[in-house]
């Protein structure tokens, strides 16, 4: 038997754009990591799909090199754990292979579903027994949508299985989910941690289609002979139930108590409040799903358009950044963060409002829009800039004072993301939100979230907030500077008010209608 100096953990991520594949020692750190893309298809605009052969294939690519690359001896991996993309929903038989391609969480084709579920459910109901609301976002209307649509595949399925569910029955040749991935399809009543007969029922869905919930880290099984032999690890090895992109990246980060909130920013920002049991919002503006944590739950608001409105200006307005950057030996972000350092808080003014493409939680708003407000002939490039990534944190900082409403203990914010690289904007959050901003060690957060799963079901570890203790390594730490707090606290009063009013005079409802 290896000592616990000699063990591994091997964590598998299965995202939107690819896969990656880590390899963690027992103190969280990564021994040897790699990644590739998959290819997605859009039939139509709105329509965004997958292969699910091409998950697995990129899962045994990046095993093997991994395998390669850190020259582990495979017997020294200890347990393995999936975390993925959620709401992603594909067909299988009886052995597993898939039956249609995979209609991925970003398609909007189901709008149509949709209506049909607040039909014959009721929002109301769906919000009570799910804490979902009802959107293409989630699974349950592909799954509706793909009974009427592709119906010999909705026939022949044996199983209608997430990402996660694929991938660990490619690993074991057992049909099962987590908890945390069953909280977003839809069709999984949170409160009894059981797939709801009243849903179902309602919607005509057969609930044997369904893969077992288990809870995240309980063992599924030991690794199949023939995965074994795809992927080079040992056959028995022992696969735990993993979890949720987000769920895990807030184990990834320390959020296993209250008090801590979780914000990944990167496209849009993901904030993930703890929780110790079921709660709802009677306005329905957050989100409350299962914690990769057993018995524990999240509160969750999703925005939108965050670090992409810094791409976006980025790609459009900064040619000078984007060519400039290699030669300094620096990334383009980091000089557009150089800039936002040297404008004052505030950004003399200047705000944006970061709707570009609708408004998220708190709002939920599809024909919300993009505002530039205050620019005066004095404002310049940089003024932008700062403004982009303040804009940003005072969305944040909307959505955490819904959780503050709903009584959620609000200490401190464990931050991911590619925007944590950047330690101006991370300055300004602390300062927007008043608390202070703590990034981890490890920017690979969701794959850590897994590997912690994996040590707690191994039994190397007690339960997943000492494993997490343990393996969450601490980076950077910002504080709030009180006078900034002060200041932005004006500045946020005046920002608060500018999407209610424009809302108020339906204008960006009439600006839909022209466009």
């Amino acid at each position: 038997m290896a000592t616990k100096n000699e063990q591994y953990i091997l964590s598998i991520d299965v995202g939107t754009t690819g896969g990656r594949t880590i390899i963690f020692s027992l103190k969280g750190e990564i021994i040897e990591s790699a990644y590739q893309e998959y290819e997605s298809f859009f039939p139509t605009p709105t329509d965004v799909e997958q292969d699910a052969n091409d998950w697995w294939i990129v899962t045994v690519n990046t095993i093997k090199e991994v395998l390669k690359k850190s020259k582990i001896n495979p017997s020294k991996i200890v347990s393995t754990s999936v975390t993925n993309q959620r709401e992603t929903i594909v067909p299988v038989n009886e052995t597993g292979v898939p039956l249609s391609r995979a209609i991925v969480w970003q398609d909007r084709r189901t709008i149509k579903e949709c209506e049909e579920i607040k039909e014959s459910v009721g929002s109301d109901k769906i919000y009570d027994l799910t804490g979902l609301t009802v959107d293409p976002y989630f699974s349950s209307p592909k799954i509706l949508w793909m009974k009427k649509n592709r119906s010999k595949a909705f026939s022949d399925a044996h199983k209608f299985l997430l990402v996660h569910d694929f991938i660990q029955m490619k690993l074991t040749e057992e049909f099962i989910t987590d908890y945390s991935n069953a909280s977003r399809t839809m069709l999984f009543d949170i409160n009894s941690l059981t797939w709801s007969d009243k849903i179902l029922n309602a919607l005509n869905l057969p609930k044997e289609k369904l893969p077992k919930p288990l809870p995240s880290g309980k063992r599924v099984d030991g690794l199949s002979k023939k995965a074994a032999k795809e992927t080079g690890l040992p056959e028995g090895l022992p696969v735990i139930a993993g979890g949720g992109d987000q769920q895990c990246a807030a184990i990834g980060v320390g959020v296993t108590r209250k008090g801590r909130i979780k914000a990944t920013t990167g496209t849009g920002t993901f904030l993930l409040a703890y929780l110790d049991k079921s709660q709802r919002d009677k306005k329905r503006r957050v989100l409350c799903s299962c914690h990769a944590m057993p018995g524990k739950y999240v509160y969750e608001a999703s925005i939108f358009t965050t670090g992409s409105i810094l791409r976006w200006f980025r790609d459009n307005f900064s040619s000078a950044e984007k060519s400039l950057a290699p030669s300094l030996n620096l990334d383009s972000y980091e000089l557009l963060g150089m800039q936002a350092k040297s404008v004052k808080p505030g950004s003399e003014g200047l705000m944006i409002l970061p709707h570009f493409v609708g408004a998220g939680a708190p709002h939920w708003d599809p024909n919300a829009r993009g505002l530039i407000f205050g620019l005066g002939l004095g404002h310049t490039r940089k003024h932008l800039i700062r403004a982009i990534m303040e804009a940003t944190c005072y969305e944040i900082r909307t959505n955490l004072n819904v959780f503050k409403e709903l009584d959620v203990n609000l200490e401190e914010l464990r931050i991911t993301g590619g925007a944590s690289r950047n330690s101006t904007w991370n300055q300004i959050e602390a300062d927007i939100c008043g608390l202070p901003v703590i990034k981890g060690r490890v920017e690979e957060a969701t794959a850590l979230g897994a590997a912690i799963l994996a040590g707690v079901g191994a039994g190397i570890y007690k339960n997943i907030d000492s494993a997490a203790e343990e393996m969450v390594k601490i980076d950077e730490k910002k504080t709030p500077n009180t006078e900034n707090v002060k200041l932005y606290s004006k500045f946020y009063e005046i920002y608060n008010k500018l999407y209610p009013t424009i809302k108020s005079q339906n204008l960006y409802d009439k600006l839909s209608r022209i466009l």
